[in-house]
């Protein structure tokens, strides 16, 4: 065999060796292509659904006959049918109210401010009502856009929203207007398919809003206490706590060293005398100093100053204003100081401020509400 065909014979054998090692290891390697590592591939997302948008509320079935009194006992609102209190809230400057209807996801706001910049015209309303402030009110969505500003004839500064909670969609209108030495301001929120209902349910709560004229010019920054049986009520500092009250029945209030207790009794009185004699009855240890005839929008009673000694040996000084009620009972709001032995009825309110308590008691029996 020649050099060239010992060559050629060599490059066959080769060429054969390699088409057999291919025929071994291709299909191998094929096989591998639909075996990639599943935590090496990124799936592609599954599209999250669009919330369902609830049908507007039928505006034929609402009205604003039912009262809402806000915490403060400063005002109260007409709640639109359906819509139940979800929270309120007062301080020195602000009353808030918020009323929510979660099968239309729809919430219902008053904001009361204290006008204590002095703005006198709708520009300057205009202006306080800033990205500041809105950012501040809207603290409770995802997101929030204001769309469109405008000051009516009448001097209300309207401002429409669009706003996001979670991937729920919702638009908003707030109307603000200047009523004496406050700001007023009213805001729904609804689905964005509500347009139309969103504004009758701004008119009819901004139409509702009422003060009680008996607390008129009353700081804010007190709370209510309002039972719905007896028909009473008297307000107290917010930092004060309702140990317990259920309406007809007793209520006590605690605060600062103070007792307050609130009360109906199955009795009239029609003389000083007799509030002394009641009074003295009352409980062992009580003895009466100063008794005044008081009349409280409309209602007669008396305020009776007394000591109170406790068995220990303990003084304690009290105050009690007693009205007439035309129930024919007595109502009784007492106001005890522990370690005092003054005559409360002498004091004035700048010694004790906690004395205009008494003064907030009144009897309301054409009041027709709900509390929160």
């Amino acid at each position: 065999m020649n050099q060239t065909t010992k060559t050629f014979t060599y490059i066959i054998g080769i060429v054969m060796t390699i088409a057999m090692v291919g025929s071994l290891i291709l299909p191998m390697l094929s096989s591998q292509v639909g075996m990639t590592d599943p935590y090496s591939l990124t799936p592609d997302p599954t599209p999250l659904p669009e919330p369902t948008l609830p049908p507007p509320p039928d505006t034929t079935m609402i009205d604003f006959d039912s009262r809402y009194l806000h915490r403060s006992g400063l005002f109260t609102i007409g709640a639109p049918s359906g819509w139940s209190p979800q929270s309120d809230s007062s301080n020195e400057v602000e009353l808030r109210a918020s009323l929510n209807n979660a099968d239309v996801q729809s919430v219902v706001e008053v904001r009361i401010n204290k006008n204590s910049e002095g703005i006198s015209d709708a520009a300057g309303l205009d202006d306080y009502l800033d990205n500041a402030w809105l950012s501040y009110t809207w603290s409770g969505y995802t997101r929030w856009d204001e769309t469109s500003r405008a000051i009516t004839d009448d001097g209300t500064v309207r401002i429409d929203f669009n706003l996001e909670r979670g991937r729920t969609h919702l638009i908003a209108r707030q109307e603000s207007w200047l009523e004496g030495s406050d700001i007023f301001s009213v805001r729904v929120v609804t689905a964005e398919n509500a347009a139309q209902e969103l504004k009758f349910l701004l008119r009819g709560v901004a139409e509702t809003i009422e003060w009680l004229p008996q607390y008129v010019g009353a700081p804010f920054a007190w709370d209510v206490y309002y039972d719905e049986l007896d028909k009473h009520m008297l307000r107290f500092p917010s930092s004060w706590e309702v140990t317990d009250a259920l309406p007809g029945l007793p209520a006590t209030v605690l605060g600062d060293g103070l007792t307050l207790a609130v009360a109906t009794f199955d009795v009239l009185l029609a003389s000083e005398d007799e509030a002394r004699a009641w009074l003295q009855g009352w409980r062992y240890g009580v003895e009466a100093q100063s008794v005044q005839a008081v009349e409280v929008d409309g209602a007669d009673g008396y305020r009776i100053s007394y000591r109170l000694r406790s068995l220990d040996g303990g003084v304690e000084s009290g105050a009690v204003i007693a009205l007439n009620g035309t129930d024919n009972r007595l109502h009784v709001a007492n106001l005890r100081a522990a370690d005092l032995d003054d005559d409360l009825l002498e004091a004035t309110l700048e010694e004790y401020p906690w004395l205009a308590v008494l003064d907030s008691f009144r009897l309301v029996p054409g009041l027709d509400v709900s509390v929160n």
